[in-house]
């Protein structure tokens, strides 16, 4: 049976959390021009520590749905009850821990202030991670477009119930308070989904065999999240949050990163695990990793090229100090296009993805901490790309010997040289406008010119490539894949997870 292309399943999830993404982009847009830098950078910090937590307090319970739930073997009801009631309690022990520490961290960033945010901090943690399941639970039953409809109506309500506290002059205790409200409706939906679904239900047997699957990409997560934020901890601890709020807008991740990279690595990892998915795992990971690219690798080095009218046109021209570091900071986009983690748990790599994590994080300590010594906040951002970059190879070499494909194979190589060619010859018309127009009152039109005439030479460059069918057709075809799968064989069930 031919089966959609991983871009075209993907697409209400794209389409939801694009329209979500129009939301949540404009806040901090809105708080650069209602705060102050101090206050901005105080904001900062604490959304650095509540994320850095939730993201490490998940233990892997979280993505193990992907694996689980898919098979449809009559135990969903268990694996949700688990994957709930843990994370809750681990959201709980964390919210605790961070409450304790608001002192030290306060001391960490330099920011006396920042322990009178301890309360909302805290709790703004266990909401975060308490609800994690609850997208995924439904995306990983195969219902697509609820899962897509949920995460948009949970923005609406994020972003609108953050900006009225705003708006009133409660500041940013007022904000926060307000997060913390949107996470106790996201508790309640969790509590009505799994209601729904059969339980709450606990099969101790099935709990063994999912925290063996879980604990040790939970663990691997305890050294990833440390590491992708560990260039915001040391530049945090050396200055005080005017400067780090200057550091933290050039290591701005603009949303299409995680807009595309998220539900294309997880219907990915969904259609791994499903009966057959082994058979064309290649070409899986060949569809994801080009649908991933042509999008990220065009922005990429439209974002370079055009950071001097981005920055401005953002966050004013206070924010200025921020651009080299952000032309630095967004070349990370570039790794988001392999969808490397999530193929590795589809394979049940979880015990080599603890031991990637872990000489990550010390590779990343060592580039990170060189860096700023050396070469102040610029090298810090650019001490931790070099580590991502090496160790994500490694990961990708593994991927590769499990499939056993050859490195010629592995990549989609002919269209990705094609990709990258559209992607720079993009630049020229961006240079010349970024470079008349960076010193201009009108920044954001300048952005919106050199992004239109960006686009115009990237599109006409990929439509009349060589190839089959007309232009459009051919432009379609690279952007959103064929429409079908070939034709496969059964292939066996996954494997469980063993050792490196």
């Amino acid at each position: 049976m031919h089966k959609k292309g991983i871009m075209r399943q993907a697409g209400p999830l794209l389409v939801a959390r694009g329209a979500a993404t129009v939301l949540g982009f404009g806040l901090p847009l809105l708080l650069v021009r209602l705060l102050d830098q101090t206050s901005f950078g105080v904001y900062k910090q604490v959304w650095l520590v509540a994320t850095s937590a939730f993201l490490m307090l998940q233990m892997g319970l979280t993505a193990s749905l992907y694996y689980f739930l898919p098979r449809r073997d009559g135990n969903g009801a268990a694996y949700l009850t688990q994957s709930l009631a843990s994370v809750t309690v681990f959201g709980a022990l964390g919210a605790f821990g961070v409450y304790l520490a608001r002192f030290a961290l306060a001391r960490h960033f330099n920011t006396p202030e920042l322990a009178g945010y301890a309360v909302p901090m805290a709790l703004l943690a266990f909401t975060l991670t308490a609800t994690t399941p609850l997208e995924p639970a439904l995306l990983a039953r195969g219902q697509v477009k609820l899962s897509a409809a949920t995460n948009f109506v949970s923005e609406i309500v994020r972003v609108v119930a953050s900006i009225i506290p705003l708006l009133l002059g409660y500041g940013l205790k007022g904000f926060f308070w307000a997060y913390v409200a949107h996470g106790v409706l996201r508790c309640i939906a969790c509590v009505v989904l799994l209601i729904q679904t059969g339980g709450p239900r606990i099969d101790w047997k099935l709990f063994r065999g999912q925290l063996a699957y879980a604990l040790p990409f939970g663990a691997a997560i305890l050294f990833e999240t440390p590491q992708r934020s560990l260039h915001l901890w040391a530049v945090g601890g050396t200055v005080g949050a005017a400067a780090f709020a200057i550091y933290s807008q050039g290591c701005f991740q603009i949303p299409i990163v995680n807009l595309l990279y998220s539900p294309i690595s997880d219907v990915l990892q969904v259609r791994l695990n499903e009966p057959g998915g082994r058979g064309h795992a290649v070409h899986l990971f060949h569809d994801a990793n080009l649908r991933l690219a042509v999008i990220l690798l065009p922005f990429t080095a439209c974002m370079v090229a055009a950071g001097s009218l981005f920055i401005p046109a953002l966050f004013t021209h206070q924010y200025d100090a921020s651009i080299p570091i952000f032309r630095v900071a967004v070349l990370s986009a570039i790794m988001s296009s392999l969808p490397i983690d999530a193929t590795l748990r589809a394979l049940g790599q979880t015990r080599y993805m603890f031991n990637a994590f872990f000489w990550r994080l010390l590779a990343t300590a060592a580039f990170v901490l060189a860096g700023l010594h050396f070469f102040g906040m610029l090298g810090a951002i650019s001490g931790h790309l070099i580590a991502e970059g090496v160790v994500r190879t490694a990961m990708l070499d593994r991927i590769r010997r499990e499939l056993g494909s050859k490195w010629r194979d592995m990549l989609p190589w002919a269209e990705l040289r094609h990709v990258a060619i559209a992607s720079l010859a993009g630049c020229v018309p961006v240079v010349v406008i970024a470079r008349y127009a960076y010193s201009g009152a009108r920044p954001l039109l300048a952005l919106f010119a050199a992004g239109a005439a960006y686009g115009v030479v990237y599109l006409a460059i990929l439509a009349f490539h060589p190839g089959t069918g007309t232009p459009v057709d051919r432009l379609k075809r690279m952007l959103f894949g064929a429409h079908d799968e070939p034709l496969t064989v059964a292939a066996p069930e996954p494997v469980p997870a063993r050792a490196a």
